[in-house]
């Protein structure tokens, strides 16, 4: 699924209003853009909101931040947003706000960024999802309660989130690089493979059926787990959930 434009997120947010319309929302995105100073871009600590790299063939980093304030009143939904801040330092993207004692007052923040396609990442969210594309790299994400979207990868890759689906879409004729280390413990897991792809393929659940959409050649019966060559072999494709669901399909 394409990522939602600032325009249709925006519509989307305004529109959302919470508690039957006990309180008002104020919506907006900002925009940074700076050079890749080098090393890992890290985006780290988000409380309430998602992170979603793309790699693209330019030397820059861009950081558009998707921030939503509500509160009693437009004009206090407004000032809450003010006080929310991204601060790009080299590589360090974070995102500070104002702290939430009034059960009436929240925010959020996710940021949308532009990464070179070859960048090392270290993502992390407490409550939102992650969606990383076309990056090749040393990259740890995870995320504590949402979804994590792998698509187009490469590098040495490790994966987690608590409680969300896990979800790999593999690309080309094998990885690129040393491999891919994902879990997901509450949610389902689902592989999409293009046919032809070379790869050692381990995959598996704990509480879960398994459904495979081509045929897998295996020793022995499948059983939790599934440990095999596909095509030619190569670098090891591991992802495994313990509560969910397993879909093996062509791409």
């Amino acid at each position: 699924m394409a990522q939602r434009s600032d325009a249709d997120w925006l519509e989307d947010c305004r529109d959302d209003r919470d508690r039957g319309g006990r309180r008002e929302s104020f919506c907006e995105v900002r925009e940074v853009r700076v050079r890749a100073a080098g090393g890992t871009i890290s985006m780290e600590g988000l409380r309430n909101g998602g992170v979603s790299a793309t790699g693209w063939d330019r030397d820059s980093l861009v950081v558009r931040t998707r921030i939503r304030a509500q509160a009693r009143s437009s004009s206090r939904a407004r000032e809450l947003a003010r006080q929310v801040r991204t601060v790009v330092s080299g590589n360090t993207v974070t995102v500070d706000g104002p702290r939430q004692d009034d059960d009436d007052e929240s925010w959020s923040a996710s940021l949308v960024t532009m990464v070179p396609r070859r960048s090392d990442l270290r993502i992390e969210t407490r409550n939102g999802p992650v969606t990383v594309e076309g990056v090749r790299g040393s990259m740890n994400l995870e995320t504590r309660n949402g979804p994590l979207t792998l698509r187009e990868l490469g590098g040495d890759v490790r994966a987690r989130t608590t409680n969300g689906p896990l979800t790999i879409s593999l690309v080309g004729s094998r990885w690129e690089g040393s491999g891919l280390d994902a879990r997901t413990t509450n949610g389902p897991l689902t592989i999409s493979v293009p046919e032809g792809y070379n790869a050692r393929l381990e995959a598996g659940t704990t509480n879960g059926p398994i459904s495979l959409g081509f045929p897998i050649t295996v020793v022995g019966r499948i059983a939790r787990d599934i440990a095999t060559d596909l095509g030619s072999g190569g670098a090891t494709i591991s992802a495994t959930t313990t509560n969910g669901p397993l879909t093996i399909r062509r791409r």
